[in-house]
């Protein structure tokens, strides 16, 4: 049975809007409780406000827009039926029989055959067609194709696709898995993975067969190959809502050549990503931009034209560079340099990050890295409303500049120690077990320098061992070092292949300490039979490889070469708070307490009340040492195997004793002497 609606039917003459003039380039993109429909320029993602309200007091959802007539269909949640929208944006109501008593936000006009489909799962419900053909048999009347249980999926939009020879639409889940879907029968097939997630509300078609899909959420539209899901690109930043839909006439190019152009692009090669194919960096001009003006191109620009950025001092290899720029107005700057010259930007090579700038001059300090390849590369730089963007994609407002720089290789100097196995026992200020395998670590130091100065300290290593029930982090303290000479934006550590995005350096101090391990107890789960990480007879075939860690640590100041050492790389250990630690530690105050090697000076941050506890004599024999010379942490300059589990150090090592006691007078090799079985081996590849 039809509905019955006030007043004569919605498309007799002098009733009906007209129709879209074109197949109009923009998407369409509908919001709120009460709709307002808006129109998205997918290439930059800017939009403009098409009508506040489309004459309903209520949503319009599963929108399309019909290549057969120009109209925008749609489900009116004030009618629970389909409607339609001219240029005119005033909402036409329409009368249907075959529905559910329900609203559907699932929809898209085909392209094959003048129909409006609409999706929603559950039994009682599913995929339903409509004609909106006024010459066939069936016209206006829904039939439903196949229901919601059969065709079970969670999606919030769909669309057809313009070059398929079947009755195709295609939408993302909230997993997001590709689905294609034959209208013609309701069956799907699962594509791939996108490798995003999310409500995508809005999803589109254009021309060329390309998929998009616009997030909900944060607003970021992804453009999507359906031939090929895992290649999915972040192609622009657009509008946040939670009830996004959208429609789009899906045989329209994305620009429309005969309007004068709103983007600006970048000038480098395109390689970088700089062209509308390559997904360059593009911004929809406006306010804001660097230097005096900003320009509108239909695509990027032959020559180089920018005004805005300049280098003040050289980039030279290892130093610092000041760069300047102008702004018209206050806007976040982000920026990348290609300084390995392959061709690309890469996340690692950002060199500013969501720098919120001001009106006029601004001045910001990057250093070079040491090892940046010398000669021509590429600068890129991008101001606008949104903090954080990718080197590539489409933004509404802002400017992109690529610069042609130029590297100068600098006289540096790289000096390196050999391999070093650190050792520590954690029972300090009780002498305990004694087996020196509660914290091990193999590790290298590397200084690079400019004439006499120090720029930076690079460590590699694993954590090779963890004997200890104990929760205890491996830090690295660089003596004589200030916290606020290290460049602290630019620490790179990375710990099993991973990056680290928060700082390791440890904060509210004046010396500088790497907290490189934050708790090595956490880090080496127990596995079942084995609890402790490579200390264990029969359990070195279960338990992983060592961890493996890098770090380099730039200075901001430099140093000269006679202070900043190789020997300066000093390692310790300390309790991580909240965790007992033994009868004389306070878990509340577990930083306090710490192991270094024989007498050496613990942090700033030490408890000194830990002193002359248990077997400690550091008051009058020396940090960290009981009254006979022994002590709690070792750094070996050789290949070295610790104790196994519970193996005292003079039962694996007899002549270690005599070397601790003697302060190295005797028994120099003493690590050459082990006694077979009551080690852990290691092979070098492990350690290395």
């Amino acid at each position: 049975m039809k509905k019955l609606l006030l007043g004569a039917c919605v498309f007799s003459a002098g009733l009906s809007a007209a129709p879209f003039d074109t197949c109009p380039s923009k998407a369409f993109l509908v919001q709120g409780n009460t709709a307002t429909m808006y129109g998205v320029n997918l290439v930059s993602g800017s939009y403009t406000t098409f009508a506040e309200n489309v004459g309903t007091n209520n949503k319009l959802n599963g929108i399309g827009f019909s290549v057969h007539d120009r109209y925008i269909y749609g489900w009116d949640y004030s009618n629970k039926d389909i409607g339609r929208l001219g240029k005119d944006y005033v909402l036409e109501p329409i009368m249907t029989s075959g529905f559910p008593d329900t609203n559907f936000y699932v929809g898209d006009v085909a392209i094959h055959e003048n129909a409006f489909y609409v999706y929603k799962k559950g039994s009682s419900l599913g995929l339903y067609r409509v004609s909106l053909d006024a010459n066939s048999d069936d016209y206006l009347q829904a039939e439903r194709i196949i229901d919601g249980s059969a065709l079970s999926l969670n999606i919030f939009d769909m669309a057809f696709a313009p070059n398929e020879n079947a009755s195709l639409a295609y939408s993302v889940d909230s997993n997001g898995n590709l689905h294609r879907i034959d209208v013609s029968n309701g069956t799907s097939t699962n594509l791939g993975n996108v490798g995003q997630s999310g409500t995508f509300g809005a999803v589109y078609f254009d021309v060329e067969n390309n998929f998009y899909i616009s997030r909900n959420q944060d607003g970021h539209v992804y453009k999507i190959d359906i031939n090929n899901p895992a290649n999915t690109q972040l192609f622009a930043y657009g509008p946040v809502s939670n009830t996004n839909d959208g429609a789009r006439c899906a045989t329209a190019p994305i620009i429309d050549d005969t309007e004068d152009p709103t983007i600006d692009y970048g000038d480098a090669p395109n390689s970088y990503g700089t062209s509308l194919n390559a997904n360059g960096a593009r911004h929809n001009v406006g306010d804001l931009f660097f230097g005096q003006s900003v320009s509108a191109e239909y695509v990027p620009k032959a020559t180089d034209d920018d005004d805005g950025i300049s280098f003040l001092t050289n980039l030279e290899t290892g130093y610092d560079t000041l760069i300047s720029f102008s702004l018209s107005k206050s806007g976040y700057v982000n920026a990348w340099i290609d300084w390995n010259g392959d061709g690309q930007f890469q996340q690692a090579e950002r060199v500013i990050s969501e720098y919120q700038g001001i009106a006029g001059e601004n001045r910001v300090l990057i250093p070079v890295p040491v090892d940046a390849v010398a000669g021509s590369t590429w600068a890129r730089f991008r101001v606008s409303d949104n903090s954080d963007i990718a080197p590539q994609g489409g933004v509404d407002n802002g400017e992109v500049e690529d610069l042609n720089i130029s590297i100068v290789a600098s006289s540096l100097i790289q000096n390196s120690t050999s391999w070093k196995t650190a050792a520590f026992e954690d029972l300090w200020p009780q002498k305990g077990d004694y087996d020196f395998n509660d914290v091990v670590v193999r590790y290298r130091v590397t200084t690079s320098q400019i004439g006499n100065q120090v720029v930076r300290y690079h460590i590699e290593g694993a954590l090779i061992a963890v004997g200890a029930g104990y929760h205890n982090a491996f830090a690295i303290r660089l003596k004589d070092i200030a916290r606020k000479d290290v460049d602290e934006g630019q620490i790179e550590l990375t710990i099993d292949g991973t990056p680290q995005m928060s700082s390791p350096l440890e904060a509210n101090r004046n010396e500088a300490i790497v907290v490189v391990f934050a708790d090595t107890r956490e880090m080496v789960p127990v596995e079942p039979g084995c609890k402790f990480f490579r200390t264990e007879t029969g359990c070195s075939d279960i338990q992983r490889a060592p961890y493996p860690f890098e770090i380099s640590i730039p200075l901001a100041t430099t140093y000269n070469a006679n202070i900043a050492t190789n020997s300066q790389v000093d390692p310790f250990i300390f309790a991580v708070d909240g965790h007992y630690h033994g009868p004389f530690v306070d878990q509340n105050n577990g930083r306090g307490w710490e192991v270094h090697l024989k007498n050496h000076e613990p942090t700033e941050a030490f408890d000194s009340s830990y002193l002359d506890q248990g077997d400690d004599t550091s008051s009058i024999n020396g940090y960290f040492q009981t009254s006979t010379g022994l002590p709690w942490a070792l750094i070996i300059n050789s290949q070295w195997d610790h104790p196994m589990e519970r193996v005292d150090m003079s039962a694996a090592y007899p002549d270690f004793a005599a070397f601790a006691e003697s302060a190295g007078a005797q028994n120099a090799t003493w690590f050459e002497n082990p006694v077979p079985g009551n080690q852990y081996t290691i092979s070098n590849a492990a350690q290395n």
